[in-house]
């Protein structure tokens, strides 16, 4: 197949992308690599392939889209640096693929697409203009802050994405924000251990042995749960407010 006709099969289908990176994508990833959401939020149990799935959205995106900038965030450079070196590792899989640029924190192709991966920090996230693919791994540890800096990358671009992927955590955030709320701009896909074949009845059972039923809840159960810290929960220290009630001097 010429290298002409590979990228037009590239193009119609992202999974043929994927199957020539080296993955087989689940059925999850297969519809949601084929239609991604213009903002999406993926909660996945640990080792079903969401940050996989990402890698190759960003790939998919960079390679058929000249030009284009895609940026990865997370709560901390380890993990972007992480998913960058995935990215890179993916796309090198490709027949005859080659880098432009090839970094810790991002890669670079020859048709001028990019792939950067940045921490968590507020000071790190500005000045990026004009970006077509916002990915943020585990989202719900990554602050408001960081979320509010973030989305205006996007205001310009007319095709401009924001996903979130994330296990669960704690009831708070901008993502549980957005997963709870109804009125969201958000699609939210929902990915349990029974829709990655890889993860078994056995295995599950030896982790919540293993680690407790309170993380495996959130590890697995992809259940937002109160801060373990706190003395009581969320719904009783909201109970306590009436925010009904009008203060007594103005």
């Amino acid at each position: 197949m010429s290298t002409m006709a590979r990228d037009l099969a590239y193009a119609c289908d992202p999974v043929a992308f994927a199957n020539d990176c080296g993955v087989q994508p689940d059925a999850w990833q297969q519809s949601f690599l084929r239609e991604p959401p213009r903002r999406g939020l993926i909660l996945a149990c640990r080792q079903a392939g969401k940050t996989e799935t990402c890698v190759l959205l960003a790939d998919h995106v960079a390679h058929t889209e000249p030009g284009e900038t895609i940026v990865v965030i997370s709560p901390a450079q380890r993990i972007s640096s992480e998913f960058i070196r995935r990215a890179k590792n993916r796309y090198l899989h490709l027949p005859g693929a080659e880098l432009a640029n090839d970094a810790v924190q991002r890669i670079e192709l020859p048709n001028g697409s990019r792939i950067i991966g940045l921490p968590g920090e507020a000071d790190n996230v500005r000045g990026i203009a004009r970006v077509r693919l916002v990915l943020i791994d585990e989202g719900a540890r990554v602050s408001d802050e960081i979320y509010a800096a973030v989305r205006p990358m996007l205001a310009v671009h007319p095709r401009g994405q924001l996903i979130g992927l994330t296990t669960g955590a704690a009831k708070r955030g901008w993502f549980y924000e957005g997963w709870t709320d109804p009125e969201s701009d958000f699609e939210k896909i929902r990915v349990t251990p029974d829709m990655c074949p890889r993860i078994t009845p056995e295995f599950l059972a030896s982790e919540r042995k293993a680690l407790g039923e309170t993380t495996f809840r959130t590890e697995y159960g992809l259940e937002f749960l109160d801060d373990q810290e706190a003395a009581f929960p969320n719904e009783i220290i909201d109970g306590i407010f009436d925010k009904e009630l009008r203060p007594l001097w103005v």
